[in-house]
């Protein structure tokens, strides 16, 4: 079912827009009223859920306060000195757009950034925002896949997930037993956090139930299968005390455990810029190991068959993945393990990138690599798109290894010079 739009009335946008107006003439003199107004349309309009008729979190309105006073701040510094929220004009939606593709944000980012935009222009009664596509020079920039194109699980990176969480319960405990849960349930890093093994391991039915830090509150039930996975939940019972206990460093609030979470795979080199992953990996490790056990096939993303993919026993399984994964929907696991169709953000990817190579075609060598890397860069085709034109013109490079070996290129340019 298709859902429906919340719609704010042009009667009611006007008459919360002279109410907003009126409050922030007589409490703010400065000449930027929109810092007052912003927190004043979050009130009246921004409980609201954007599609569905009910409230939203309290970190969701944070978040899009915190979003829309970034759009005006930057407006400000490019020199758009807007007195009020209702100043927005198409030509300054336009600036920030062309801003951020500047600035290579990602088609996830611009994408989040627009839907904002056209929901705090809906509140203020003013249609004004165009589709992403037309304010991009690029508009490939702004197309998000949700099949996975590469696994970003560890032991594809070379990384050993025993030895790595080894290492992080030797310099954090409490993170290490949250990678460990997050290998072997798939848990999200806040519900690892999260996550209090007296109450929520069922050991009568050998279920894990998940209902604390998860996404919109989500409740899901995981069966307890193998042997990995009890002694995991054995240790994070003797790491909680009490009976109450989550896995948390108790010291520390959420906010301070997730960045402690973060400080601590940072320190192991668990990035995507050192050993090319991130603690998410673990989430794609369960998902294609998953598949695997349900499926008896490896993952479209491990080379398995298409076919196999598209049979209704495969789509339950899928089914049971997603659920277990914390996702309502079917689709977002192939984010995961891949799909059995090519992605059609890919493939127009691939076209742009041959048709960028075929102009280097003629040229030396070493110019050739650096006029094509500074033209796809230059396009918004990003990491991905220059690997994919190079590999055109003969040169096979991953994402990880670019900049080490752009950097070389441009040595070798100068020791010619």
């Amino acid at each position: 079912m298709k859902m429906r739009r919340i719609q704010t009335s042009v009667d009611d946008a006007e008459a919360i827009k002279k109410e907003i107006q009126a409050i922030a003439t007589e409490k703010y003199k400065g000449k930027r009223k929109w810092k007052l107004e912003i927190p004043l349309i979050i009130d009246r309009l921004g409980l609201r859920h954007s599609y569905r008729n009910k409230t939203i979190s309290a970190r969701t309105r944070e978040i899009r306060q915190q979003n829309i006073t970034q759009f005006y701040s930057e407006l400000d510094e490019m020199g758009f000195v807007l007195p009020s929220i209702y100043s927005l004009k198409p030509r300054h939606i336009q600036a920030l757009f062309s801003k951020w593709e500047a600035a290579g944000l990602s088609a996830a980012t611009l994408q989040s950034r627009h839907s904002v935009l056209n929901l705090l222009c809906r509140w203020m009664g003013k249609p004004i925002v165009q589709s992403l596509p037309s304010y991009l020079e690029n508009p490939l920039a702004g197309q998000r896949t949700y099949i996975a194109q590469e696994d970003k699980s560890w032991t594809v990176a070379g990384v050993i997930p025993e030895e790595l969480i080894g290492k992080a319960m030797e310099l954090d405990k409490y993170v290490g037993h949250q990678l460990l849960l997050i290998r072997e349930f798939g848990l999200r890093r806040k519900e690892a956090i999260c996550f209090r093994p007296h109450i929520c391991f069922d050991r009568d039915n050998q279920v894990v139930q998940v209902y604390q830090g998860t996404k919109g509150g989500r409740y899901r039930v995981l069966p307890v299968r193998t042997e990995s996975q009890r002694a995991a939940l054995e240790a994070c019972s003797k790491l909680a005390k009490r009976h109450s206990d989550h896995i948390g460093d108790p010291d520390r609030t959420l906010e301070q455990n997730l960045r402690r979470f973060q400080y601590v795979l940072e320190q192991l080199g668990a990035t995507r810029n050192k050993l090319g992953i991130t603690a998410h990996g673990l989430r794609h490790e369960y998902a294609n190991t998953r598949y695997e056990d349900l499926t008896g096939e490896k993952s479209p993303l491990r080379g398995g068959s298409p076919e196999v993919f598209a049979y209704e026993e495969t789509k339950a399984a899928r089914r049971k993945i997603a659920e277990e994964l914390g996702h309502s929907r079917l689709r977002v696991t192939t984010a995961y393990y891949g799909s059995s169709r090519e992605s059609t953000t890919k493939r127009k990817l691939q076209n742009v990138a041959k048709t960028i190579a075929r102009e280097y075609q003629s040229t030396s060598q070493l110019e050739r690599h650096i006029g094509l890397i500074e033209r796809c860069l230059t396009a918004g085709l990003g990491a991905a798109g220059t690997v994919l034109a190079l590999r055109e013109v003969g040169v096979e490079v991953t994402e990880i290894e670019l900049d080490t070996w752009v950097a070389s290129l441009k040595s070798a340019q100068q020791t010619q010079v």
